[in-house]
């Protein structure tokens, strides 16, 4: 949810979960020097290149925007946005349990899928709102639910730091989170729904020729990659955008970060013991992190660590040995949330794996586990509120993929989301923790308890 493309934006995000272990212009305002004209429903055309975008540029495609201009200072109540938060937990929750079983290192981004649906909502109607509230755990008011997405953004970017001088190399906090929506010429938009991507999303219409799936399927693509610096190379698969297609609503995001204290030693013949208790070799970093926080658990371990500006910080959690499958299995997000309160803060020696590895999630059938079911089927969805036409579209696909690097100098991920609409047809004095055996993490933004990561790491070594 970016609102303007000014280099600081370049570097904002919100909440991925990543589950096997836990600039950019942004949308809104737009800045093309060419052509512009304002219709007479109180919404501005600009003229865009259609070829694939770089950090500097806006998306491809003609924009189509609304006049209204980003609210800055959403209307939502601390309560409201620790609900949100809440809701958020339990969301990364139920769709982790809802995802194909895997003996696999895997991870999702909840902020990410969640501000794509924010985007989606904002168009649905009937059955559709209904399912999209249900299944993505979105609170019974619209309005407080946009405005709290717009809250985090907007203060997720303050966590951007330029380099501090102090250490040898970029030691830079860049966090870049947009939105962006691409549709069908041809369509009418309806002003609310353009409304409303503006004000809260910071995010405009570009027009696409849906027709030539190919190239738009690549501009789009290219688009992501940038945002992520190269990391989400191909949010929309090939099929993914044909003739049919109406609408892709996006949310891209891109984090990296220093450790707030370096992980000075590094075992590169480290030990970590897989599920089946075997061990195996793999980089295990180790280091005295003064500002964590720590918490003995039944049946669990939990360690947060702070990145640098203190408000970013990566927690993992292990289960007792042999039991990493039924607590994860059992996990639940005010669970979470009770892990995460119960920590403390204490001077403590940290052993962490070295891990990388990226995701791509299917879904489909997850979200319909959830209770996101009509909206796939034509006939049956409602995005009337997007345009008049909408009542007749349905969802074709949603596409998510995420990218984690952890070393011993910071973190590095990326998510990408994308829910592509069409109208017929279309396709977490000195004490230890060591992780050295399968963990859960998480990365989050302690100032808005937004959960940004959250994952699992059972081999560190793939």
């Amino acid at each position: 949810m970016t609102a303007s493309n000014s280099p600081s934006k370049v570097a904002a995000l919100s909440s991925l979960l990543l589950l096997a272990v836990p600039a950019c212009p942004g949308g809104g305002a737009e800045t093309g020097e060419t052509g512009t004209g304002t219709d007479t429903d109180g919404m501005t055309t600009d003229d865009q290149p259609t070829g694939g975008p770089t950090l500097e540029e806006e998306p491809p495609g003609e924009v189509v925007k609304s006049d209204k201009p980003r609210i800055t200072v959403p209307d939502i109540s601390a309560d409201e946005l620790a609900e949100m938060a809440a809701d958020e937990r339990a969301f990364a929750l139920s769709l982790i349990a809802a995802l194909p079983v895997t003996a696999g290192n895997r991870a999702v981004s909840p902020t990410s899928i969640r501000l794509a649906f924010g985007q989606t909502y904002a168009g649905a109607r009937t059955i559709s709102k209904s399912e999209i509230e249900t299944a993505l755990k979105f609170g019974p008011d619209p309005e407080k639910t946009h405005a709290g997405f717009n809250h985090v953004d907007l203060e997720l970017e303050a966590r951007n730091l330029p380099s501090s001088g102090e250490n040898d190399g970029d030691d830079s906090v860049v966090l870049t989170l947009v939105n962006q929506v691409f549709g069908r010429p041809s369509v009418t938009w309806e002003p609310a729904f353009l409304g409303e991507l503006a004000e809260s999303y910071g995010a405009a219409m570009h027009l696409l020729d849906f027709t030539d799936s190919e190239p738009s399927r690549m501009a789009i693509n290219q688009w992501v990659n940038d945002v992520t610096q190269d990391k989400i190379p191909e949010i929309l698969p090939f099929g993914a955008i044909s003739a049919e297609t109406t609408t892709v609503l996006i949310n891209a995001l891109y984090l990296k970060a220093p450790w707030k204290a370096a992980f000075e030693g590094v075992n590169e013949q480290g030990t970590f013991n897989l599920l089946d208790a075997s061990p195996t070799t793999t980089a295990m970093m180790s280091g005295l992190q003064e500002g964590a926080r720590h918490f003995i658990g039944a049946g669990y371990e939990a360690a947060e660590v702070p990145l640098r500006g203190d408000e970013l910080t990566m927690v993992f959690i292990v289960p007792d040995a042999g039991t990493f499958e039924q607590f994860s299995g059992a996990l639940d997000g005010p669970a979470l949330g009770e892990i995460f309160d119960a920590l403390v803060p204490t001077s403590l020696n940290v052993t962490i794996p070295r891990f990388k590895f990226f995701s791509d999630v299917p879904l489909n059938d997850p979200l319909k586990a959830l209770g996101l079911v009509s909206s796939f089927e034509l006939g049956l969805a409602d995005f009337s509120g997007m345009s008049p036409a909408g009542k007749d579209w349905a969802i074709s696909g949603v596409y998510h993929n995420v990218f984690i690097s952890v070393d011993e100098k910071g973190v590095e991920a990326a998510a990408a989301t994308a829910v592509v609409i069409f109208d017929s047809g279309g396709p977490g004095p000195e004490a230890s923790f060591i992780a050295d055996r399968p963990f859960l993490f998480a990365i989050r933004d302690r100032g808005t308890d937004s959960l940004l990561f959250f994952g699992s790491v059972v081999d560190p070594s793939k």
